[in-house]
């Protein structure tokens, strides 16, 4: 009567593409219109994923819980045609994914949740495709074969009071969020040229809380509501 399980199954399949077609310049004609193998690419990108998980419910008078987690398996395929040469670049993740949920109910219009979670995201086929992309000489973008998929990690804090009788309110928001292997771009330069390709690096954090407060102002026979938020980044 109180408690239940859950068990839950999903499929994700996500196909993208990212194609460039460069031209040099014909001194016969005169026009950009002589194909340069080296720069001209087609990247296609597949990445699917199955997820098995299972979670558990349980509701009490005064508080309410459930916890539990999902098991992913993910797949990476990304075909590369380049010129006369192809290449396939292809990886498999496997992740345990858990969360969980706590609240408790002070009265019936207070109340403190907590809650975490875990989720995953995968680089794009621009940032997968090694081509580079010189365009602009003196800023060439590459991408990045070897790169891995995000992890991330988030913790949420929610506490809210309402006094629906006096027209009284409080929220407090506090979110902390940690990326494993988070997708930056890393700059490199060469006299006055630039190197832009993207990397994997860990220990990024991300902190950041709202407060709102609201009650009633009889001079203007209305309410005032003043909020403010903060955040702070911290990069290891």
């Amino acid at each position: 009567k109180k408690s239940l399980m859950e068990f839950s199954i999903s499929k994700s399949n996500t196909v993208s593409k990212a194609s460039k077609e460069t031209f040099d310049l014909d001194r016969n004609s005169g026009k950009y219109d002589k194909p340069n193998a080296f720069l001209t690419s087609d990247f296609n990108n597949k990445y699917d994923y199955t997820q098995v998980g299972w979670r558990f419910r349980t509701q009490k008078k005064k508080y309410n819980y459930a916890f539990g987690a999902n098991w992913q398996e993910a797949n990476l395929k990304g075909t590369i045609i380049a010129g006369t040469k192809d290449s396939v670049i292809q990886k498999s993740f496997h992740n345990i994914l858990p969360t969980a949920r706590f609240q408790y109910n002070f009265t019936r219009y207070r109340n403190l949740v907590l809650n975490y979670s875990t989720n995953t995201n995968a680089p794009s086929a621009s940032q997968l495709q090694p081509v580079p992309d010189n365009s602009n000489p003196l800023n060439i973008r590459i991408g990045n074969p070897d790169l891995k998929q995000e992890f991330t990690q988030a913790m949420r804090v929610q506490f809210s009071s309402i006094n629906p009788f006096r027209n009284k309110n409080l929220f407090l928001f506090l979110n902390l969020l940690r990326t494993d292997n988070k997708i930056v771009n890393a700059d490199q330069f060469v006299g006055q040229v630039k190197t832009t390709r993207p990397v994997n690096v860990d220990g990024i954090y991300n902190l950041n809380g709202d407060i709102s407060i609201g009650f009633p102002f009889r001079a203007i026979n209305g309410t005032i509501n003043i909020s403010s938020n903060a955040g702070y980044f911290i990069n290891k």
